[in-house]
């Protein structure tokens, strides 16, 4: 007969290892069935704890479910500091964190679409989970600023969101099997060719000063960056 007790031979873990021992639990779920197979009940079940006792750290689904992810963008920045202190330069430190990116995407399928997909529905009211995608956000601008592309803030924000945009929507199309299509290249080649190509391209802009143009970011009255505006020549 089914009980919401739990004998307690079966609670290997003390009470205040609880939440790590759940996310544990998750994680393994979460790797063998998706998100549609984990559940507070099913993660305490793997824990071998009580069905209720989940509730003590945890007030639903979601919270677990932020847990997992704030853990995932933990680890995911430790990629980044691993790969960007093995890197020779600075620029080769950004190329490098791309890839370590792409990597922990396809290593981690199933996490990856947690952690930046629509489970999790708000994803601000979770504070560590905000905190922890931000750190790993900072991760990437700091390494931007240190390749030395442009000192100007919105310059760093714009190649910040550009590198960004090329490693999620490359680490989205191969987790989402898009790119079997195009040969047996391997992720991390793959990777590596895009980021080195994207790199490079910066390098190329940072070097090329547009005859006669000035690139202006202003605010408007919104906070918002206006509209690029070209400089003004002789009399005009």
């Amino acid at each position: 007969m089914f009980t919401l007790s739990t004998p307690s031979e079966e609670r290997p873990y003390h009470h205040r290892d609880l939440p790590r021992a759940l996310v544990r639990s998750a994680l393994e779920i979460l790797s063998e069935a998706g998100v549609a197979g984990l559940s507070l009940r099913a993660a305490a079940r793997k824990a071998k704890v009580s069905a209720m006792a989940p509730y003590r750290h945890f007030a639903d689904k979601e919270a677990l479910l932020a847990a997992v992810a704030e853990y995932g963008f933990r680890q995911l920045t430790a990629r980044f500091t691993a790969a960007v202190a093995g890197a020779p330069d600075p620029r080769e430190g950004l190329a490098v964190l791309g890839v370590a990116y792409v990597l922990f995407a396809r290593d981690e399928p199933n996490l990856f679409k947690l952690m930046f997909g629509p489970a999790i529905e708000r994803k601000s009211a979770h504070s560590g989970l905000d905190e922890a995608g931000r750190s790993c956000f900072n991760a990437l601008r700091q390494a931007v600023e240190a390749a030395g592309f442009s000192d100007r803030p919105a310059d760093l924000d714009d190649v910040s969101l550009a590198c960004w945009s090329l490693v999620h929507g490359l680490s989205a199309l191969i987790v989402d099997g898009r790119l079997a299509q195009n040969g047996p290249a391997p992720p991390k080649a793959i990777a590596t060719r895009l980021t080195r190509l994207l790199v490079d391209a910066f390098v190329a802009l940072s070097d090329v000063k547009p005859a006669g143009r000035a690139i202006e970011h202003e605010e408007t009255s919104t906070g918002q960056p206006a509209r690029t505006q070209p400089a003004r020549r002789g009399n005009e």
